[in-house]
């Protein structure tokens, strides 16, 4: 089995519903930002503020790359495909899987205190800001070979959808 990369915007369940089908595949699960922060030795939010955006997405690509290319389910950052050779690479590796959610259920996901202390992002945008974001990654999110909408899912329907359309993807 090839890998699977989950991709998706924040708050649209990738780790969730990745370590669940990582379980149900049998195989590990891989978060890139768990990856870039080992590495690194700090955290997303600690990379942004003391070295910048550009550095952490040269360093969350680095960490696509570094990661097993069979038998495991790998769940990227939301902005892991702002880099084009991101999603390219991912697809010729693997399969790739979006995690299709509406703005305003991820806004109230985001908007949970737990998610806001997490992300760097909330933190010096606005809510325009995000929308902003969120309409310009759609777009490359789109670009997947698996698209699952998840906004009336669980995390168990969700993971059930992706292995019903891996399975017609891969026939």
């Amino acid at each position: 089995m090839n890998t699977i990369y989950l991709v998706g915007f924040m708050g649209c369940g990738k780790s969730s519903v990745g370590k669940l089908l990582s379980k149900r595949l049998e195989v590990p699960p891989y978060d890139v930002d768990t990856t870039v922060e080992k590495q690194r030795g700090q955290t997303i939010k600690e990379i942004f503020r003391n070295e910048g955006e550009e550095a952490f997405r040269n360093y969350e690509s680095l960490a696509i790359r570094q990661l097993p290319l069979e038998h495991a389910v790998v769940m990227t950052g939301g902005g892991a495909v702002v880099r084009e050779e991101n999603l390219l690479y991912m697809k010729s590796k693997g399969t790739v899987v979006y995690l299709k959610t509406s703005f305003p259920v991820l806004w109230d996901r985001l908007m949970k205190e737990e998610e806001k202390k997490k992300r760097p992002l909330l933190l010096t945008n606005s809510r325009e800001d995000i929308l902003e974001l969120f309409n310009k990654r759609s777009k490359l999110y789109e670009k997947s070979d698996i698209t699952i909408i998840t906004d009336h899912l669980t995390t168990e329907e969700v993971s059930e959808q992706i292995l019903l359309e891996l399975h017609r993807f891969n026939s």
